[in-house]
């Protein structure tokens, strides 16, 4: 049998200590190691939020540019040159054709084209139909069968 051995205070107190230094360098290393972990997440995080900010950038310039090139699009002299080249020649109204309507279908009272319409139907000849004799008689002497 073995014996039971007892150890001197000085070499309890040694492996203590060096239990202790143990504990706190392997302490040392993991958050060194999560440090590092950490440190790389993030540079991965600022690239790709770097990356999407550039996209951006490029979208919103492409933006600008087709908005601008819309505005340029619907120039008077645009437009004009558009619809001639669908073969359409449209011009502005001039006051006189412009009729000025309420909500409820009835023109504003006072307007230069309504009184130039209302002269003009005055002018025109109105041509009431009439009909024929034969036409009267035949309507007179047909009779509705039931």
């Amino acid at each position: 049998m073995r014996r039971n051995r007892k150890m001197p205070k000085k070499m309890s107190v040694m492996a203590g200590r060096s239990v202790q230094i143990g504990a706190v360098m392997v302490m040392a290393f993991a958050v060194v190691i999560l440090y590092m972990l950490a440190s790389s997440s993030c540079k991965q995080l600022e690239k790709t939020i770097r990356e999407k900010e550039r996209q951006l950038a490029k979208l919103e310039d492409e933006q600008r540019r087709e908005s601008m090139r819309w505005e340029e699009m619907k120039t008077p002299r645009h437009l004009e040159s558009a619809l001639l080249g669908h073969g359409l020649a449209m011009k502005l109204p001039k006051t006189e054709q412009v009729v000025r309507m309420r909500a409820d279908g009835r023109p504003y009272a006072g307007q230069l084209s309504v009184a130039k319409a209302s002269q003009r139907n005055k002018e025109a000849v109105a041509v009431k139909y009439t009909p024929s004799r034969a036409q009267g008689r035949n309507m007179a002497t047909t009779r509705v069968r039931r």
